[in-house]
């Protein structure tokens, strides 16, 4: 259900990117405003999918594979249709499913109460898995920030957010939408996080001030999980569409918004 709602948020949210030009002004900050929260769904979706799943490698390489096929695609098409292209958020969900493994192998070194940690089959020294954890996740925020992956360190930071609460805060008996403790503590968390990347944003940034307030409105999205239900695992179809719609329907937008002006004139 939270994968779909994100779906459709994020068609909306492209449609303004795409096509706001055919639009007058307020009718695409509306659909940027709704737009906005899209993406905290699927970051959510990406913390419980690392939680879930038994075999993380396999997560993270599908991830990237992914993301390498996308960004493929996107500047292929921008070739021939002369518009811009950006670094594609399945890289940034790349980098947030290694930051996670290195986040666990740290939280395991810290409480380690043997002299070694088993890493990929092979026992490590504790202060070994203590620097190689640390020294990941500093890389990692650093290839992000170096080559600005769409939501940069802010998508990295808002996957570990969700990933900590659903790990270490909300009650493992009970479902989120159930759990306010957690629901409380994932809203306000989220808002302060929102309002940090904020401020860095008007510091070090020339992003527009009304755009940087329309991205806060994204905490909202945390009421959306209110819909979430436990469920089943999805089925291998359902679970590859999401990996293949988003390459597909940018694509697909890239295609339309080049098309449109010759159509018109």
């Amino acid at each position: 259900m939270i994968k779909w709602i994100a779906v459709l948020l994020m068609i909306i949210d492209h449609i303004g990117y795409y096509l706001g030009f055919l639009m007058p002004e307020p009718i695409y900050i509306l659909l940027r405003l709704v737009g906005r929260l899209s993406f905290p769904l699927f970051a959510y979706s990406i913390a419980l999918g690392f939680l879930r799943t038994k075999n993380r490698t396999r997560y993270f390489s599908r991830m990237f594979l992914f993301a390498v096929i996308t960004q493929a695609l996107l500047m292929i098409t921008s070739h021939f249709t002369h518009g811009g292209v950006f670094i594609n958020v399945m890289f940034t969900f790349s980098l947030a499913i290694l930051f996670l493994a290195a986040a666990e192998l740290l939280e395991k070194a810290a409480g380690a109460h043997n002299p070694g940690v088993e890493l990929f089959g092979r026992t490590i020294p504790v202060l070994a898995a203590i620097l190689l954890a640390v020294t990941a996740m500093l890389v990692i925020l650093g290839l992000t920030f170096r080559f600005n992956p769409d939501y940069n360190i802010f998508g990295i930071l808002t996957v570990f957010l969700f990933y900590y609460i659903l790990k270490k805060i909300r009650k493992p008996d009970l479902a989120l939408a159930k759990d306010k403790h957690a629901l409380l503590i994932m809203f306000v968390s989220f808002l302060g996080l929102n309002l940090i990347w904020s401020l860095y944003k008007i510091k070090f940034s020339s992003t527009e001030l009304y755009w940087i307030i329309m991205e806060i409105f994204s905490v909202f999205s945390i009421g959306i999980l209110l819909l979430e239900k436990p469920r089943l695992k999805p089925a291998r179809m359902e679970k590859y569409f999401f990996y293949i719609f988003y390459p597909a329907h940018l694509v697909l937008f890239m295609i339309i918004r080049f098309l449109l002006p010759q159509l018109m004139s």
